[in-house]
């Protein structure tokens, strides 16, 4: 949804982290499969090259971005992390590493989750609507 507005190698840096966070748990959900495949139409980085990074480490790609960048890195992998309707110990750890990095405060965090939690329910809605 935010990626695409970055560079090839912030892309890559992102996909790297979002491939850490869906398997951080170990499986991979239809939910979580179905955003991350959305980021092969979103993204110009070859998605081949995607593997487990040190999420601190790979977050570093992004110490120069704004804030405004930052916030949508964090909403991406939040996402990401909520989607599945469980949010497990590992990916919650991931999440905590994000908002200390990019300094996302509790009330943004919560913020972005209600947007997110209504999103989900609107598109479930019109899920339903177009399929019965």
């Amino acid at each position: 949804m935010f990626i695409a507005g970055f560079d090839k190698e912030k892309q890559a840096a992102f996909l790297n982290l979002a491939y850490t966070m869906v398997y951080a748990d170990g499986r991979l959900d239809e939910k979580e499969q179905m955003i991350f495949a959305g980021y092969q139409i979103e993204v110009e980085a070859d998605m081949s090259k995607v593997h487990t990074v040190d999420f601190n480490e790979e977050l570093s790609a992004f110490d120069d971005c704004t804030r405004t960048e930052k916030q949508r890195i964090f909403f991406e992998l939040y996402a990401l992390a909520l989607i599945d309707d469980a949010y497990p110990e590992e990916e919650q750890k991931l999440i905590e590493t994000v908002k200390k990095r990019f300094d996302i405060s509790e009330e943004k965090a919560e913020e972005m989750k209600t947007a997110l939690m209504s999103f989900i329910s609107v598109y479930n809605n019109l899920h339903r609507i177009v399929t019965t």
